[in-house]
């Protein structure tokens, strides 16, 4: 039997309209995904939780570019701004479809460990066997060498989950990471976790980010 759509779901905020031209080439790739322990009780501090993820980062006052640490702008010669903007222009939880619609601002940076810490606060967690990996987004896989990279590149362009990908080590961070741009059909988290685990390496998906490449490493 269906669940009705509750008080608190149907107060929940809505985006402001807006230019649909301007606004489109604003948002990055919707994600809409299953989760558990999504109840009337808790909808409306999921809600909370969702819209108020912030990214941090700087900005020149001049000419707007932005970087992830503080400095001075090469253009302008002058100092960077800090700037705190949401990373989601609309987050929909619905208990009645026990899901939530998501739309990123695609100038901000959104990583799926985020949104898995901020559903946790409150009890919820994600499926992630329905949780799409749209878009352009960049793999996180972690336990993995620099010896590594070519096989995992090799791996996931002869799958059929993604149209393109990149890889390349970060010695920094010891981590993999991978470019990758979903096919039409989107595959789903817990299946691209689960082809890299099956490669002859130790890499495991720890995370999956999208947005700008420049903001990546901060994350």
């Amino acid at each position: 039997m269906t669940a009705p759509t509750t008080a608190q779901e149907a107060k929940a905020p809505k985006a402001q309209p807006q230019d649909a031209a301007v606004m489109k080439a604003k948002l990055g790739a919707p994600l809409t995904f299953s989760v558990e322990g999504l109840t009337a009780e808790n909808l409306e501090k999921v809600t909370s939780s969702l819209t108020s993820l912030t990214e941090s980062f700087y900005a020149c006052p001049n000419c707007k570019h932005m970087a992830a640490k503080a400095g001075k702008c090469t253009g302008c010669d002058v100092a960077l701004q800090a700037k705190k903007e949401p990373i989601l222009f609309e987050a929909v939880p619905s208990v009645k479809e026990a899901n939530v619609r998501l739309t990123p601002f695609a100038a901000r940076t959104l990583s799926y460990s985020i949104l898995e810490s901020a559903m946790k606060k409150n009890s919820v967690g994600i499926n992630g066997a329905t949780f799409p990996l749209a878009g352009e987004s960049c793999l996180v896989l972690r336990g993995g060498t620099s010896d590594d990279v070519k096989s995992v590149e090799k791996a996931l362009k002869d799958s059929d989950l993604f149209s393109s990908a990149k890889a390349s080590y970060d010695a920094e961070s010891t981590e993999i990471h991978v470019v990758v741009r979903a096919a039409a059909k989107p595959p789903m988290h817990d299946k691209v976790a689960a082809a890299i685990e099956a490669l002859e390496t130790k890499a495991i998906l720890a995370d999956v980010v999208w947005g700008p490449k420049r903001m990546a490493a901060a994350i």
